[in-house]
């Protein structure tokens, strides 16, 4: 009884030294190394689907993953153990895979979330913005966009006294200003360009620019009317009545707009209106419902009068350019949530601002690092390639000293980029590589090089301590590691020779069998009255073979001679007729494809057991599946004996009944 309760002491002890508790049991030990339920957690968590699938996971596959995972870091343990994790290329393969992962976790962190982020609380929101517009011609002169700026300026030095919709109509260059006043109604985050849409959002109701924004269109002044929360969508159904072309009837379809709406409120159904009435054939059938609509895709009366109707109500006919709608408002719809809007946001961003905010924020960093190219190595390196070849070209870089290729060419703080390693970046670059190693091309590709170089030391600066990186980075140093002594231990041992392939193939022999086969010749012409008069020549004793190879059109089969080589029966309707055909019969012309056929059976093959010769391959690949396998149960059980694997089954058991966490 002592006994027994020293031991219990003692591995209490252990337990409590080691850091764990009674909310994070140890589950096993492989050899001295504790695996806690935490670590199980995290791990099923991150590889099969997040914590609620392993709240649903039964015990068997639990149990079925947790000896993978054991058997995981197993492997990876005796890796660290020979000293594979000090080896230099996997050194160097960690190194380059620590910059890229650095890079692109602090591009979305410092970039890409924030914006995203942004984008959605823009759409959460509306805005509602008049406009100036003061055009610039294309490729303007620094006197084009002065007077431009100038005009600008004089017009919001009368926004004090004047009424905003006044002097649109007066200076706008928008032609719409004539008539809505420079009005753009409501709408959220990204339907304008970016300038616009940034300076929107800025200011508050009742605010405007104090200096004009510049965007591709030209200068402009912008007053925000309102901001709202957005409203999300409405769902419609419309009554569609088109005017005639030169707008002659409009007076009689305004008439029958106002018959439409008093028989809807004497009991029409609007489905039958719609039936009776409607010119947008496309909606008919469904009852004229034409789908969700935000607001700002709405003309701006039209989305305030929508916005505040009531569900199955139907409003006065809306007058446009085309005609009259007489609009049914079916269903509101909020405002999708991040996680479902996020998808599309990134992508949006991606296209419409990415470019432009990651080059602010690479010269940013730029500014902060100073990063210093070496005016000479340059020079000395455009001497010695052949300046007429691209990036791309074989062999552009070989005329270079190895002395020279030591040379640094890059520095930013303390990382070096010497001629050697910024060659490979030209010739690995897809952008690099279309171009041409002219000086002045050089020069440019090696300000786009420190660029690159810049990011990557300031990705490792943000991204070293961070916990989650160095998750990333242990989860990818041990894939390399369980790769690279899996195939020391594993697939280099595993001998193959001849012998034991036969040996094999003799014992497994039922496994490796040919279908029912067939060969024939094939002339295959576009039309049946060719087909026909080659039909013809044969039963005059023409050589089929020869004939194939002068008339038959199938891609590829002219110098074939028109011969399908041996192949399943079940292929196509060709091989099926000529396994049922005798061998040297010729079949009379048959439609198949986009033309016609004639074909000879020329040897038929029924289904039998391949001999070794034909079988080699797939017995290779089948062998060295079944050898692997059974020299690494042999590694296994080798590693084990070594360092021996203990599970605490009760434990198990106990896994994600706690608060759902995520995995690290």
């Amino acid at each position: 009884m002592a006994f027994r309760f020293l031991i219990a002491a003692v591995a209490l002890a252990a337990g409590v030294l080691a850091g764990c508790s009674a909310s994070n049991p140890t589950l096993a030990t492989i050899g001295d190394e504790q695996f806690t339920l935490q670590d199980f957690e995290n791990h099923y968590a991150k590889n099969n689907g997040g914590w609620e699938a392993g709240v649903k996971a039964t015990l068997p596959e639990r149990q079925t993953f947790l000896d993978l995972i054991l058997k995981f870091r197993l492997k990876v343990g005796e890796a660290r153990r020979l000293g594979l994790d000090r080896d230099s290329a996997i050194q160097s393969e960690l190194e380059t895979y620590r910059n890229t992962v650095a890079q692109t976790v602090m591009l979305e962190r410092e970039i890409f979330e924030p914006a995203v982020k942004r984008a959605y609380d823009r759409k959460a929101e509306q805005v509602h913005a008049s406009h100036i517009l003061l055009r610039i011609p294309p490729n303007p002169s620094p006197a084009d966009t002065l007077a431009a700026h100038t005009k600008a300026m004089s017009v919001i030095a009368q926004l004090p006294t004047a009424p905003f919709d006044s002097l649109a109509r007066a200076h706008s260059e928008d032609p719409s200003a004539a008539v809505n006043g420079g009005d753009l109604g409501f709408f959220g985050g990204g339907r304008m360009v970016p300038e616009f849409e940034d300076a929107c959002f800025s200011l508050k109701p009742g605010e405007y620019t104090k200096v004009p924004v510049r965007t591709q269109f030209g200068y402009h002044i912008i007053k925000v009317v309102d901001r709202q929360k957005n409203p999300g969508a409405v769902q419609i159904s419309h009554i569609l009545l088109r005017f005639a072309p030169d707008r002659s009837d409009s007076t009689a379809i305004e008439d029958t707009a106002k018959v439409i709406m008093s028989e809807i409120r004497n009991g029409l159904s609007f489905t039958d209106a719609v039936t009776r009435y409607s010119k947008d054939p496309g909606s008919i059938p469904r009852g004229g419902d034409i789908g969700f609509y935000d607001r700002d895709r709405l003309p701006p009366e039209m989305g305030k009068a929508l916005f505040g109707a009531a569900i199955d109500s139907v409003l006065q006919p809306f007058r446009m350019d085309y005609g009259y709608h007489i609009i049914k408002v079916n269903a509101f719809r909020p405002v999708p949530s991040y996680e479902e809007s996020e998808k599309e946001l990134r992508t949006q961003y991606q296209q419409q601002r990415y470019p432009a905010e990651l080059k602010r924020f690479t010269e940013r960093q730029r500014a902060a690092y100073r990063p210093v190219i070496d005016s000479a190595v340059i020079e000395g390196l455009i001497a010695r390639i052949d300046t007429t070849k691209a990036a791309a070209s074989p062999g552009w870089s070989d005329s270079i000293d190895a002395e020279f290729l030591n040379r640094t060419i890059i520095t930013v703080g303390t990382r070096r980029v010497n001629v050697h390693s910024f060659v490979e970046r030209l010739s690995t670059d897809s952008e690099s590589r279309t171009k041409m190693l002219t000086p002045a091309n050089v020069r440019g590709l090696a300000d786009k090089v420190s660029d690159a170089v810049v990011l990557e030391v300031y990705g490792r600066a943000y991204a070293e301590g961070k916990p989650f990186f160095q998750s990333l980075m242990r989860d990818y140093e041990d894939g390399i590691l369980l790769y690279r002594i899996e195939q020391d231990e594993v697939w280099k041992k595993v001998v193959i020779n001849d012998s034991l392939l036969r040996e094999h193939h003799a014992k497994t022999q039922e496994s490796y069998r040919w279908p029912d086969r067939v060969s024939f010749a094939e002339i295959f012409v576009p039309t049946d009255s060719i087909a026909q008069a080659i039909a013809k020549r044969i039963t005059k004793a023409a050589d089929f073979l020869a004939l194939a190879e002068t008339t038959t059109t199938r891609p590829g089969y002219k110098d074939k001679k028109g011969v399908w080589a041996l192949q399943n029966v079940s292929t196509n309707e060709l091989s099926q007729r000529a396994w049922l055909m005798a061998v040297d019969s010729v079949s009379a012309p048959m439609k198949f494809q986009y033309g016609w056929s004639i074909i000879k059976t020329l040897q038929k093959d029924p289904a039998r057991l391949k001999t070794f010769e034909e079988a080699s391959a797939e017995v290779a690949t089948a062998y060295q599946e079944v050898a692997s396998k059974q020299r690494e149960k042999e590694w296994i059980e080798q590693l084990k004996a070594k360092n021996p694997i203990r599970i605490n089954e009760d434990v198990l058991p106990k896994a994600f009944t706690g608060p759902a966490r995520d995995a690290k």
